[in-house]
């Protein structure tokens, strides 16, 4: 019996231990499990911080406890990021508290700020601003949001931080930007709707893009997107555009194209002149757009008619005038001529007739000897051709010719061309060589004379001395130029009488004297006694001849 329960005591044993076994081998693999799980979440979480940390933003996060604490705001933990601490220079780095980081903003920035994060505490209310920090021209830009878990418990409410300083530079500069861009909008608006004439803008389907504010009075509607909008044109007849006709054949040719049409305009006949230009749509040569404008010419042209008969008239004028005149035209092509042109030159009325170029009319005067004998005829032609383009200003030059005539010629620039004008003057000319040689003459035997003599116009103005004269009152050369009046030549005198008390009187004396032809004699310091014989010509002009008669001897 105690066999017996022994045996039974034992087996019982052996149970109980192969139970407590199998307990705590359940037990440790139990633990095992918990402690991997602990592993990988501590794992997870770490390199959650380091995401966090590694992040361009700081942070500060206010983490709460759990929701069965009945006080939530004073189990709230704060913490701050290293990237915060850096970024805004807190002196506590990663303990910084949120009392440290407002403290790094300007005061009314930390009072916006404050007033933010009670917002987000008390209601969750997220937020975003951009701060100044102090000292420094930075800015940070903030925003807060809150964190809850997917049953609505609340883990955190997280303060966000980045320097946004570069990126507010950068749109500070294309806001600048943007606005100078409005700016020359604006001015180059404001320049086009100042042009007097219809101006228009057309993409490369030759629909309407841009128009001027003369466009837009043109048209009779009330705003420009409108006439955009329905593709209004100008110089429409039946529905069918002149202007956009003009447009597709510059569009075509990719060339300038012109186009002069009429219409009415407030019941009045006008004229104009379409002009389309084009040009590549965004630098693209498959795309071609035209810019167009409208110019007004009715006056123009009532000019142009007025121009023209004045023009015949002046024409039919030059043609009963005696001086020869031939006006040839921009081809060179003779486009009028005079008689007197035909006459002087010896040309017959058949020639002139056929518009002969001037390189013919050269030709055929050379033939006649005529011209002036040059050693390069070439280089001569060359030479008179260029006026033809290169004439801004009328030209005057001599012709000598082979008969011994010599002919003053006129090259003027006019709107057909260039007018030639030539003159005769070979007696006029050889009439001045004789008066230049009676002029020469007369100096001649005055510079032979022993008295000084001396020559004035009727108004007074010296013509003529000679050298006795010079010599006798000590004057140079240079005195006597730009024909000085009489009352000039006598104040040169005054060095000879010191001794007049009152030359002003003295002086007017010897002019009244003069032009009216009595004679006086004067006695000058140096004891030379003079007399002088005016004599008065029928025509106002005088001469004065001053005759040594004596040396007095001195006191």
């Amino acid at each position: 019996m105690d066999m017996e329960l022994l045996k039974y005591i034992m087996i019982a044993s052996i149970v109980v231990e192969m139970t407590l076994v199998g307990i705590i081998i359940a037990m440790q693999l139990k633990i095992a499990k918990y402690q991997r799980k602990v592993y990988f979440i501590k794992r997870d979480r770490e390199r959650c911080n380091e995401v966090l940390y590694s992040a361009k933003d700081g942070y500060l996060c206010f983490v709460y406890p759990d929701q069965k604490v009945k006080d939530l705001q004073k189990g709230i933990v704060e913490r701050c990021s290293r990237r915060l601490a850096v970024m805004l220079g807190l002196k506590n780095g990663t303990a910084s508290s949120f009392t440290d980081v407002c403290e790094a903003f300007y005061k009314e920035d930390a009072r916006i700020l404050k007033k933010y994060v009670t917002l987000l505490q008390q209601e969750g209310h997220a937020f975003e601003d951009v701060l100044k920090l102090k000292g420094s021209q930075r800015l940070v830009c903030v925003y807060g949001s809150r964190i809850q878990g997917a049953d609505n418990n609340l883990y955190c409410d997280i303060i966000w931080c980045r320097d946004v300083s570069s990126e507010a530079e950068k749109i500070n500069t294309l806001e600048d930007e943007i606005t100078s861009a409005q700016n020359r909008v604006a001015g180059l608006e404001n320049m086009i709707d100042g042009v007097n004439y219809p101006l228009w803008l057309r993409d490369e389907n030759l629909n309407l893009l841009e128009i001027n504010k003369k466009y837009l009075e043109y048209s009779g509607l009330g705003n420009k997107s409108e006439v955009i909008n329905q593709s209004v044109e100008l110089g429409n007849n039946n529905g069918d555009s002149v202007v956009k006709k003009v447009a597709a054949e510059a569009q075509k040719s990719k060339k300038i194209q012109k186009k002069a049409f009429k219409m009415v305009r407030g019941g009045a006949l006008y004229n104009y002149e379409i002009q389309e230009n084009p040009y590549f749509v965004d630098d693209n040569l498959d795309k071609v757009g035209t810019v167009g404008y409208l110019v007004d010419n009715t006056e123009l042209e009532q000019l142009k008619r007025s121009f023209k008969a004045n023009q015949n008239s002046h024409l039919e004028i030059l043609g009963t005038l005696g001086t020869a005149f031939a006006i040839f035209d921009g081809q060179t092509n003779l486009f009028f001529y005079n008689n007197a042109f035909r006459d002087l030159w010896g040309l017959d009325n058949e020639f002139l007739e056929k518009t002969p170029s001037y390189l013919q009319f050269l030709e055929t005067v050379r033939e006649h000897k005529l011209l002036p004998p040059v050693p390069d005829f070439k280089a001569y032609k060359e030479d008179e051709l260029a006026v033809f383009g290169g004439l801004w200003e009328t030209r005057e030059d001599l012709l000598h010719l082979p008969d011994g005539r010599t002919i003053r010629r006129f090259r003027t620039p006019h709107p057909n061309g260039v007018i030639f004008a030539f003159e005769d003057v070979s007696d006029r000319l050889a009439t001045m060589r004789r008066l230049n040689e009676l002029t020469a003459l007369q100096q001649t035997i005055l510079d032979n004379l022993n008295d000084s003599v001396i020559i004035f116009g009727a108004n007074q103005r010296l013509k003529s001395y000679n050298r006795a004269y010079l010599k006798l009152w000590s004057l140079d050369f240079d005195k006597m130029q730009d024909e000085p009046k009489l009352e000039k030549i006598i104040a040169y005198q005054k060095l000879f009488f010191s001794n007049v008390d009152d030359w002003e009187s003295f002086k007017q004396s010897m002019m009244a004297n003069i032009t009216e032809g009595r004679k006086f004699d004067l006695l000058r310091d140096d004891n030379v006694n003079i007399a002088v014989s005016p004599l008065v010509f029928y025509d106002g002009s005088f001469m004065i001849t001053y005759t040594v008669k004596a040396i007095r001897k001195g006191k």
